[in-house]
């Protein structure tokens, strides 16, 4: 996709930015405000790649008590992963992600408006509420939600799926803040896959599927045919996640979960994301068994198996018998919980 630049010797102006200074100053908080993120964009900032918190790895481990650093989780064999947290960063809204590029290209080819006008409603949605969609305002605003529309649908087995449906908006401008891997040839998930020459991924729960489109985009730039399955729940990020397929030119197929087929026919996969997933269906060991039986030998699951609390469509926060069930069909343990890799026999 194309992106247009101001450039000087010095400094480079991206015009997500300048669309940032204009929806500051077209709200409320003042010239003051104004004047001083105009300056910080002109003349601190450097053309960049947007960057990743190291607090967005899924090995990173918070501070402990006293504010002594507990040690980054390992994975076994002393490898690494790109891997990240499927919640939303506090990485800068001058940097914004790959998603969120496309998803204002998106949104502008959707309403039939240009590029500059569709950044400028994002950065307007976005100065809605104090540091924008990943702040605490809006996660606040985003829990009275629950609150609010439950009359019209709750999590029970009945209404789940239409209670997607009503929360797909808020859900979208959320994902949108979700960090994206940095991906490398030596990554645990890379390297069992580099040397092939063509993969199919399945994204199951998929969400906006930062962690799947990403590692599809780089392993076929590094020359793998790469075929894409996404399955959830219909919602408006379907069609963006289908625009996506087709911008990129990588075979995309959505498969959609409803009422009467929660699990849809799975296509033959060599590896599957189900992250942030389980623990918001009411069969997790179901859904490991359709997945499980499309998983070539040798195909890796990554996903997370940690208990949850348990909140609004978390419909089942303790998934000991998932754990059970991926260890008692011989998979592989890379990392606890997170990344396992099948049996070659299958």
């Amino acid at each position: 996709m194309q992106r247009a630049t101001t450039r000087s010797s010095k400094i480079t102006v991206r015009p997500f930015q300048i669309g940032y200074i204009w929806g500051l100053a077209t709200n409320h908080r003042g010239w003051h405000t104004t004047i001083f993120n105009i300056r910080f964009a002109v003349t601190c900032r450097k053309e960049t790649s947007p960057t990743m918190a190291n607090r967005d790895l899924i090995t990173y481990r918070k501070r402990g008590l006293l504010f002594w650093r507990s040690r980054d989780r390992v994975l076994k064999g002393g490898e690494s992963t790109a891997l990240v947290r499927s919640r939303p960063s506090k990485h800068s809204i001058f940097q914004p992600t790959r998603t969120q590029d496309y998803f204002v290209e998106w949104n502008a080819e959707r309403l039939g408006i240009t590029f500059a006008e569709s950044r400028a409603r994002y950065i307007q949605s976005w100065n809605a509420m104090p540091n924008g969609h990943s702040g605490r305002a809006f996660g606040t605003f985003h829990g009275h939600c629950y609150d609010v529309f439950k009359v019209f649908a709750d999590d029970s087995p009945k209404e789940v799926m239409d209670a997607y449906k009503v929360h797909g908006y808020v859900h979208f401008l959320t994902m949108l803040t979700y960090p994206e891997p940095q991906w490398f040839d030596d990554d645990a998930i890379v390297k069992r896959f580099r040397d092939r020459k063509e993969i199919s991924i399945l994204d199951f729960g998929c969400g906006l599927a930062q962690q799947s489109r990403t590692l599809a985009e780089y392993l076929r730039a590094k020359g793998l045919q790469v075929r894409i399955a996404l399955a959830d729940i219909s919602t408006v990020r379907k069609d963006f996640l289908i625009w996506w397929g087709k911008n990129t030119g990588i075979p995309t197929t959505f498969l959609e979960c409803t009422v009467e087929r929660h699990i849809p026919e799975l296509p033959p996969i060599d590896l599957c994301f189900a992250l942030e997933f389980f623990e918001h269906v009411y069969d997790p060991v179901a859904y490991f068994t359709h997945i499980d039986q499309a998983m070539a030998g040798s195909g890796v699951l990554v996903t997370n198996m940690g208990d949850h609390h348990k909140d609004f469509m978390h419909v089942s926060p303790k998934l000991g018998a998932l754990r059970q069930a991926v260890h008692a069909s011989g998979y592989q343990e890379i990392f606890a919980n997170f990344i396992y890799k099948k049996s070659k026999l299958g």
